[in-house]
Formats: structure tokens, C-alpha cells, sequence
């Protein structure tokens, strides 16, 4: 079902919609925050020193469905990896397909920016992500 989905970078028209889901997850993060973290990864002239890009995952009907936060990081031992420090998935009828489709959006992703690894966080709603790097969750290897 991952093609029932559209899997871009935000636009200014969903970061409202967007927050919802942010918030319904936990994240204890401010709507003006929210703002200026899309305003950082929308201005593609100025990035943030952190926010590199903000993924969202759109059904047809135009409801959001999942979000994730990417930036490419280095590590000493994973060397160059895109990290994910915020990756969220909600649907009730199709959480595995949205979690295809922004799996696959990742994977290209990472392999553009010329990544060994993608490293996605642990939910963590009490820790919202920082400058500094996170040391849980998952990793995956790619070829």
C-alpha cells in the first residue's frame, strides 16, 4: 500500500497539520517551536545547524501520517549516517504501509547524501531532539 501514500519534504501548508501528530505522540514541544523548527528546514537557503530536512508522509485524502526528522551526522564508528532523531507513524488502518513508505523515502535519502547507515531514535516524547547526538534506537546497515 506504500503508493496510497506521498512521502516529501514538508511544505508550508502542512506544518499546522503537522504539529497535531507531533503533539499526539508526546513530544513536549511548544506550537511556536514547531514553527520555527519548519521555518528552519523550510528555508532551503539557510538551513539549521541540526534540522536538515522534515519528511511527511501524506495519504490521499491529504491527512498526515506519519512525520520524520533527517540530518546527516558522523559518527566514529557508523562514520557518515542519516539520522533520525524523530520518526513517527500513525494510522490505525495501514501503519505498516506508512512506515514502508517512509522507510523507503529514508533509504533514498540516504543513499543521495552518500550514507553508510540510517540511525533512528528511540520514541523518546520526553526528549525532544537536540544539537547533540542520540544513542538509542535502531540502525540500519546499507549497501
Amino acid at each position: 500500500m506504500a503508493c496510497a501514500y506521498a512521502v516529501a519534504p514538508i511544505k508550508a501548508s502542512q506544518v499546522e497539520r503537522a504539529y497535531f501528530l507531533i503533539g499526539a505522540v508526546g513530544y513536549d514541544v511548544d506550537p511556536c517551536a514547531w514553527r520555527q523548527v519548519c521555518a528552519a528546514a523550510l528555508m532551503r537557503r539557510h538551513p539549521s545547524p541540526f534540522v536538515k530536512e522534515i519528511a511527511v508522509v501524506e495519504d490521499s485524502l491529504g491527512y498526515i501520517r506519519g512525520i520524520a526528522i533527517l540530518r546527516v551526522r558522523h559518527h566514529e564508528r557508523l562514520g557518515r549516517h542519516l539520522s533520525v532523531p524523530v520518526f513517527v507513524v500513525a494510522s490505525a488502518g495501514d501503519p505498516r504501509g506508512v512506515c514502508d513508505a517512509l522507510l523507503e523515502y529514508l533509504r533514498l535519502a540516504a543513499f543521495n547524501r552518500h550514507c553508510r547507515a540510517i540511525h533512528v531514535a528511540s520514541l523518546a516524547p520526553d526528549r525532544w531532539p537536540g544539537a547533540d547526538g542520540e544513542v538509542d534506537g535502531i540502525i540500519i546497515p546499507l549497501r
